[in-house]
């Protein structure tokens, strides 16, 4: 019955979205974002959500800047990331700007991992459902963690304080084993 419900729910809903105008549709042809100069609208558009990367077909790829991690294992992924670039980037006043920016996005994609659920796969070995519950409890808290780190890194180098930085990263990566070992992640 339910399922049912919601199917009907989401087919209407569909149909509603699909016959909405949108606000492309309302603009005006000239003068929109990655439309060529003098343009009629013809062709493709470029830099446009959906319309490809910037000088290039195909949409923004994950884990990249401004990108949003689609699940847990993309969100790691840019963390990973962007922790061996801030380490690169740290005690260099020249890349303070680019330091600052990849914390902002490695603080993203922690609170993208942390709102997702702890994928099935490290739940499957649980013995019962209380260990299950345990485990993503522990997964829960450890990116709450990260993310304070993240953000006591993210003053510490506004504050220019590099020696602070290099010891929060190395905190930062000393939570990331543990997390990881609990969890049993390659």
């Amino acid at each position: 019955m339910k399922t049912s419900l919601l199917a009907a729910i989401a087919a209407s809903l569909s149909v509603a979205l699909a016959s909405a105008p949108s606000a492309a549709q309302d603009a005006p042809s000239q003068g929109q974002p990655g439309q060529k100069e003098g343009g009629s609208g013809g062709g493709q558009q470029r830099g446009v959500q959906g319309g490809g990367r910037e000088g290039g077909r195909g949409g923004p790829r994950g884990g990249g800047p401004g990108a949003g991690a689609a699940n847990v294992e993309g969100a790691m992924k840019g963390m990973n990331r962007g922790l061996k670039a801030i380490k690169a980037a740290v005690g260099d006043a020249a890349k303070k700007p680019e330091a600052l920016k990849l914390v902002s996005e490695m603080q993203r994609d922690c609170a993208a991992a942390k709102s997702m659920p702890l994928p099935a796969a490290y739940t499957k070995g649980a013995a019962d459902d209380a260990a299950r519950q345990k485990l993503e409890a522990e997964y829960a808290a450890d990116m709450r963690k990260l993310m304070r780190m993240l953000v006591d890194l993210e003053d510490a180098i506004a504050a220019d304080k590099a020696d602070e930085a290099k010891a929060l990263l190395a905190r930062i990566e000393e939570q990331r084993e543990h997390s990881h070992k609990e969890l049993g992640v390659d």
